[in-house]
């Protein structure tokens, strides 16, 4: 009798379990959605609104200001030291093409529970119910 074995990236391909498939992508979205509904801190709702998952299943925050809230901490204009200007018709603005560096200044959030760094914050309370839902996903044949 004779066996036939596919090669490891013919199964994970049919799985959906390969590098930037399937899985990988509903992992990414999966994290994305538990960081933007309880760690990204939220203002306007801009930098939630601003995230996607890219084709590498990176999750980006594509705003001016997404470092910073990350990161947590002010960045202040090098003549200035100041963070930012405000003009009450204009609202929030720096000085263009300056580039500002961090000071040890704490960024004050206002929706409780989110702060800086929120993957790692999401990673440590949500990853095993992430998992689980991964795992039944990847049951289901990588469908919905």
């Amino acid at each position: 009798m004779k066996v036939k074995i596919n090669p490891t990236s013919v199964i994970k391909t049919r799985l959906g379990i390969e590098k930037y498939g399937k899985a990988h992508k509903a992992f990414a979205t999966m994290c994305r959605r538990e960081m933007n509904a309880k760690y990204v801190p939220e203002d306007s709702g801009e930098l939630i609104r601003s995230s996607r998952v890219n084709n590498q299943c990176n999750i980006v925050y594509n705003t001016p200001y997404a470092h910073y809230q990350y990161i947590g901490k002010m960045y202040a204009d090098p003549k200035t030291g100041k963070g930012a200007f405000f003009n009450e018709d204009y609202g929030f603005w720096s000085r263009p093409g300056v580039k500002k560096n961090p000071t040890e200044k704490d960024l004050q959030y206002h929706k409780p529970g989110t702060g800086p760094y929120w993957d790692k914050r999401m990673v440590s309370v949500e990853m095993e119910n992430i998992q689980k839902e991964l795992q039944e996903y990847i049951k289901r044949g990588c469908r919905e």
